[in-house]
Parts: C-alpha cells; sequence; structure tokens
C-alpha cells in the first residue's frame, strides 16, 4: 500500500466535485458513535494516520514559543504528546475516547501529562487555565463549533492562542463522487464549508490570527487501501450509510468509477484541510 502526500495547489481539479460534500447538520453528529469508532480504532490509527501525523507536523509550526501550560485538545493516540511536552511546563491531553488516552498513556509513560476523558463542548477546566491549546483534526466532529470554541476561549488566559486544523468541504471528493456512482446511499462525511467555519470564527470573539485552507492528497495504490485507512483511524462514520457488508458488486463499481482518478498508476484521496490560529482577547 502507498500512502504518499503531498499537498496540492488546485483545491478541485474536477468542477463536477464541489458538489458532493455539504454541511453537515449538528444533529447528523453521533458523540457516542465518534467515541466508540475512534476508541475501537486506538490500537490500529498509530499506523494508519499518514494523513493525520502530516496536518499535525505542520500544525507544530505554527505554534509560537514555550507556554506554562498547554492542552492537546483531541489527543488521540499521543502523537504529539513528546513535541508539545518539550513546548510547555504542563500538558494535558483530553480525548472523548477513553480507549485513546489509555492508547497515549502506554505510548509516553516517561511524560507527566495529565490525561482527561472529556468533550470539547464542556471541557473539564477552570476559566483561564490553559495559555495555548493544540487541535488537530478532531474539530470537524464536534456537535456544536461554535459552543467548542467558546469552552476554548473560556479555558485559555487572555492573550491565549488556539492552533487548530479541521476539514472542510470538498475532502474526500473523489471517493464521493465514486460512491454516488454505485447507490444513493451516503458513504462519506460530509464537511462544513470553509465559508461557515469562517462565519462560526468571525462570531465566537477569537481575534482570528491566520487562516489557510490547504488542499492535501493522499496517493493509494487501490480504493481498498484508501477504505482500509479510513477504518483504521475511525473515519468511517456517516450519519446515513448503508450498514452491511460491501456486495461484490458493489466493489466492482466503486473500483471502476474511481479509475478515472488515477494519475501515474496511483489514486488521490483529497482532503481540504483547515490551518487556523485564534487568539483570545
Amino acid at each position: 500500500m502507498s500512502t504518499k502526500i503531498k499537498p496540492i495547489s488546485n483545491p478541485n481539479p474536477n468542477p463536477n466535485m464541489g458538489h458532493v460534500l455539504t454541511a453537515a447538520p449538528a444533529a447528523s453528529i453521533n458523540k457516542q458513535a465518534i467515541a466508540q469508532s475512534f476508541g475501537a480504532s486506538a490500537a490500529s490509527y498509530h499506523s494508519g494516520a499518514a494523513l493525520q501525523r502530516n496536518v499535525g507536523n505542520n500544525l507544530l509550526e505554527l505554534m509560537r514559543g514555550q507556554s506554562p501550560r498547554l492542552l492537546d485538545l483531541g489527543t488521540g493516540p499521543g502523537h504529539f504528546s513528546s513535541a508539545l511536552a518539550q513546548r510547555c511546563q504542563q500538558l494535558i491531553g483530553i480525548d472523548i475516547a477513553p480507549q485513546m488516552l489509555s492508547f497515549a498513556r502506554d505510548k509516553n509513560p516517561n511524560l507527566d501529562i495529565s490525561w482527561l476523558v472529556g468533550d470539547v463542548e464542556q471541557l473539564p477546566l477552570a476559566n483561564n487555565s490553559v495559555d495555548g491549546i493544540f487541535s488537530s483534526l478532531m474539530l470537524q466532529w464536534v456537535h456544536d463549533l461554535a459552543q467548542a470554541l467558546s469552552e476554548s476561549q473560556r479555558v485559555l488566559t487572555p492573550g491565549g492562542r488556539l492552533v487548530m486544523s479541521t476539514l472542510v468541504d470538498g475532502t474526500l471528493a473523489e471517493l464521493a463522487d465514486a460512491w454516488a456512482q454505485v447507490d444513493q446511499y451516503q458513504h462519506v462525511n460530509r464537511f462544513m464549508a470553509s465559508a461557515q467555519l469562517s462565519q462560526i470564527i468571525a462570531a465566537s470573539g477569537f481575534k482570528l490570527v491566520s487562516f489557510e485552507v490547504q488542499p492535501t492528497v493522499v496517493w493509494y495504490d487501490d480504493v481498498l487501501s484508501l477504505m482500509r485507512d479510513l477504518k483504521a483511524i475511525g473515519a468511517n462514520q456517516t450519519a446515513s450509510s448503508k450498514r452491511g457488508l460491501m456486495g461484490k458488486q458493489q466493489l466492482r463499481l466503486l473500483k471502476d468509477s474511481y479509475e478515472k482518478y488515477r494519475v501515474a498508476g496511483q489514486l488521490p484521496a483529497t482532503y481540504q484541510v483547515v490551518y487556523a490560529v485564534l487568539e483570545k482577547p
């Protein structure tokens, strides 16, 4: 399997793909299902999360200097715990999935980190208790993003920054388009438009320091490798997807539909990644 990653300059190389993924209604986010899905993938996430590691490393470059207290919001399996611990005196890791925290703790046994099970919309922290928040590829799963930002602002000290990455509309457009040729069910998660994300941030009370949409493509040998990666990282939950095993005919149609995107022997999976830095006034 090949999972080469690179940014691309054209956010939508196929103009017919732009309509496939639309903003998901808040009611479609099932927190329990998300927690169970990511928790069940804790062990496999470490090996299957090439995109997550790439994006997280890019996000680390947007952080400034040292901070007394940092919060890793949506810590997952602790990919960035060591790097973050070097940037602060105290690190807190919060995740909604207890299994992820257990994996992260076992992966970083020599680090003095406070691990907390918590919901981003109701953080188990006091007001003005952290000086910075790092959150990579987690906020796309929240029920109410405005509330999540409000909570982040509440726990930050004045001047503290939320450094975040998330996914927006157009992510996995090739896969969604291929599935649309197979049946009418939703097989790909839907993400909000970048304009909607910008509006929510503008209304949050945060000062916007930077905001960039960076399309990133991950290359695969075949569509099954892509789908295995999505399952490995727990990102295969949708609000209205058809349940049950994929039939041979479905699989053949999906493979055939995806083939039109093959370039130089590999299939692209495009992610629309937003990198943003927000500061509490």
